[in-house]
């Protein structure tokens, strides 16, 4: 039997998001066969985007497109509750998904559905683009090195447009933030945090914790900017060398070192001991699709659907990072640290 090339994936959703920061990247993915599309409404729009990608078959209800097309796993994009509701209908059929942040607006919500996935003998990956962003990819090998040595702070800053509440600012952006310092620095131990509630939609959260594995992190999330203007910057220190990562674009390492790391693909440029590197293919198409993470992760999940790599970031990442909004939450309204 000739072995499978192309993964058939079903797509549920036509926002903003999936349509401007998804779809853009299947068509650069040979693996990754889009079959079909879902959509609650605007049958107009979901027949645009079919045209577009060359689709035939349209649904308004995931199921019977599980019935008619079968396909190999699905995607799903969408308002938080529309994911979980669909998630849990494909999970049933021990189909793999693909479904962005956050997995509901829950602890409960997102272990329900990493519970249905283990019981179902299939898997999910979750949208945690910021693990696929190639300077966030150089960071965390750079942390790991020797020249590195051991983590002892790290300090994570990301500023959004205006949000009703911190919750939403959380699950919708200080997310990505949270499972970035998973991704660099390890599992956390303990977390305190602090809020400010402002006006007009102006929300503050600090952060301050421990890791597992040793070393210190601070996070500031805050809904203070404008959503033309977000602001994003990590810091972290080792052993007589640091980096720093401006909007998971651009890093400058710290270092006496010059070969600090294999780069593969990026170039490096070297000035004493900061070293600032730069992606030649950052911006590979409008949008910098590529550069912010976003072609890595489908590009991840077709090749997961494949069998030629384990997926990740799993359901179980995403039950970490709402377990850590939850403590952050806690925290705030007792303010008492909250061991993990």
């Amino acid at each position: 039997m000739a072995k499978q090339e192309t993964a058939r994936i079903a797509f549920v959703g036509i926002g903003e998001h999936a349509t401007e920061s998804l779809y853009p990247n299947i068509p650069f993915i040979p693996e990754f066969e889009l079959v079909a599309l879902v959509f609650r409404n605007n049958r107009k729009n979901a027949a645009y985007w079919a045209g577009q990608y060359g689709v035939s078959a349209i649904y308004t209800d995931v199921e019977p497109m599980l019935d008619c097309v079968d396909p190999d796993a699905c995607c799903i994009c969408g308002p938080p509750e529309m994911q979980h509701e669909v998630a849990l209908k494909v999970l049933r059929r021990g189909v793999p998904i693909f479904i962005e942040k956050p997995l509901g607006m829950s602890l409960s919500a997102a272990k329900e559905l990493a519970a249905l996935a283990v019981e179902k003998h299939t898997w999910g990956q979750v949208g945690f683009m910021k693990r696929f962003a190639p300077a966030n990819i150089l960071a965390k090998r750079y942390i790991a090195s020797a020249d590195f040595g051991s983590l002892s702070s790290m300090t994570l800053i990301h500023g959004c447009g205006p949000y009703d509440d911190e919750q939403m600012m959380l699950y919708f952006n200080g997310i990505h933030m949270i499972d970035l310092a998973r991704f660099l620095g390890g599992e956390i131990a303990e977390l305190s945090a602090y809020h400010f509630r402002g006006n007009r939609g102006n929300h503050g959260i600090a952060v301050s914790g421990l890791f597992r594995g040793g070393g210190v992190f601070q996070l500031n999330q805050n809904s203070g900017q404008t959503w033309t203007d977000c602001f994003e910057i990590v810091y972290a220190s080792g052993s007589e060398s640091g980096l720093l990562i401006d909007g998971s674009a651009e890093i400058e390492i710290m270092s006496p070192s010059q070969e600090f790391v294999s780069p593969e693909g990026l170039r490096t440029f070297g000035f004493r001991s900061r070293h600032t590197v730069s992606g030649n293919i950052a911006f590979w198409w409008a949008g910098g699709h590529y550069q912010r993470g976003y072609w890595g992760e489908l590009h991840q999940f077709a090749h997961a659907v494949l069998g030629k790599c384990n997926p990740s970031p799993t359901l179980s990442d995403g039950v970490e990072a709402h377990r850590l909004i939850e403590a952050i939450a806690n925290s705030m309204e007792t303010g008492r640290p909250i061991e993990l």
